[in-house]
């Protein structure tokens, strides 16, 4: 009888550890989502649904909810600014492309590690005669920064803003700037195979930082155990090759998509 003592405490500290767990699991059984509408291949539009965002990171926070047995949705709340808005509201539960900065340690947590480096390279036309070796030797060139790819501040501070990708390259084959930075997926995404071999892009990269997931602190879902999971899942996933893999899957997706748009409007 004394064995059956320490052994039927044991079952109730278990039990305790048990349900605690069950309710820190279960107290957010979905998320919401959202992030930048024109990032391709990490995230945009969905063309058959405008208020749903497709994309590299949309099916990563997929398979990591799955992981975790919640539901997730992905809603398009607008550009990169108001879906930073709707996060930091807590309104919407994570952001899904977002650089680690310092100054929004005070309203996101940061999932680590990070879902790709993001590496802004710079693109000059592809002749040769442009030597490079760092990014210290772009310090005499012209450059131009574009609107429409990840952010690559402080790098691009000073340099004029293009619009585009598109209307940076114009510019480029005219001679009126001597390189444009830009992320190499983005780019990768953003111009077809014609335009590609008009630009080499220089290495070393310019600029490198992580892209993560970021839990809004207003978010009632946000709490130790959803942190701690996600980070857990993403490493794996992360050791398994998983993000690479999707972003490759979803370059090729929007190129398909972009094709089938612009044979559509030919008509």
């Amino acid at each position: 009888m004394r064995l059956a003592k320490p052994l039927n405490w044991g079952l109730a500290v278990l039990a305790l550890v048990s349900s605690a767990a069950t309710l820190a699991a279960g107290k957010c059984d979905r998320l919401i989502a959202t992030g930048s509408a024109d990032n391709p291949p990490f995230i945009w539009r969905d063309a058959q649904n405008g208020k749903r965002l497709i994309g590299a990171n949309v099916d990563l926070l997929e398979q990591l909810a799955a992981k975790l047995g919640v539901k997730v949705e992905v809603l398009h709340t607008g550009d990169a600014k108001k879906a930073l808005e709707e996060v930091r509201s807590g309104r919407v539960d994570i952001l899904l492309d977002t650089p680690l900065q310092a100054e929004r340690l005070g309203e996101l947590d940061f999932v680590h590690p990070a879902i790709t480096q993001l590496e802004t390279f710079a693109w000059v036309r592809n002749e040769p005669g442009f030597l490079y070796s760092s990014p210290a030797d772009l310090a005499d060139r012209r450059g131009i920064r574009t609107a429409d790819g990840p952010v690559v501040e402080p790098v691009a501070e000073g340099l004029p803003l293009a619009k585009t990708m598109r209307q940076a390259l114009k510019q480029l084959r005219k001679g009126e700037v001597d390189f444009v930075l830009h992320e190499r997926y983005s780019a990768l995404a953003r111009l077809d195979r014609a335009a590609l071999e008009q630009v080499q892009r220089l290495t070393p990269a310019v600029a490198q930082r992580g892209m993560h997931l970021a839990i809004s602190h207003d978010s009632a879902c946000n709490d130790p155990w959803l942190r701690g999971q996600l980070a857990l899942q993403m490493t794996e996933l992360q050791a398994a090759g998983v993000p690479e893999r999707l972003l490759v899957d979803n370059l090729a997706l929007w190129k398909q998509q972009r094709l089938a748009r612009e044979a559509s409007t030919q008509k």
